[in-house]
């Protein structure tokens, strides 16, 4: 498991003297993750993107990074998004990650659910964007584009054509984690910055 928002939070628990290690951190599909984190004492999710609606669900800290939630599509497929009412007036189908910020702001919104295709995974909706069986696919923009190169396509051929919200990434932990434990977490990621860690990580994975 490796990855910006894991490179970071090991050199921020290496500072506060954890014993936690890159085998405590585990990998799964984004709404168990999510429900575990709502739900089990204990847990930390990352990276979360910091919304209003989420503000009271869990304790912070970060931010990690900057982010933007955008609706993508295949460059040339025709789409056009002015505002989100076009969706379901051009009967177009956007792909989701269940849970993910991206389906929660679709769905607050109002787009209705018949125009949602809903997957556990990305690369899901990445491959239905790909074959057209779907308009567009609702997710973070970098993170869409780097999908892309996973499975071997050039970013290039896609396009962001909405943008839903932007906003910051951060780690996201239980509401009844002490305040202790979430102030030292986040003291150790303020001096991790202020040395130049996040710089030699972002730099790491360009």
């Amino acid at each position: 498991i490796k990855g910006i928002s894991v490179d970071i939070l090991l050199r921020v628990l290496e500072k506060t003297g954890s014993s936690l290690s890159r085998s405590d951190i585990e990998l799964m599909q984004w709404s168990k993750g999510y429900d575990l984190a709502l739900n089990s004492p204990g847990t930390l999710l990352f990276a979360t993107t910091r919304t209003e609606d989420r503000e009271d669900l869990f304790k912070w800290a970060g931010p990690i990074s900057p982010t933007k939630i955008s609706l993508v599509a295949k460059k040339g497929s025709g789409v056009g998004i002015d505002n989100l009412g076009d969706i379901a007036a051009k009967d177009y189908k956007i792909g989701v990650v269940k849970d993910d910020v991206a389906h929660q702001i679709l769905k607050k919104r109002g787009v209705p659910e018949s125009c949602l295709e809903i997957r556990a995974f990305p690369g899901l909706n990445f491959m239905e964007l790909y074959k057209g069986e779907i308009d567009a696919w609702a997710y973070e923009e970098n993170v869409a584009m780097w999908i892309s190169g996973v499975y071997g396509f050039d970013s290039s051929g896609f396009d962001p054509v909405y943008t839903l919200q932007k906003g910051e990434l951060f780690y996201a932990f239980h509401k009844d984690t002490p305040d202790s434990a979430v102030k030292a977490l986040q003291d150790a990621l303020d001096q991790v910055r202020a040395e130049g860690g996040f710089k030699q990580v972002m730099e790491k994975y360009r």
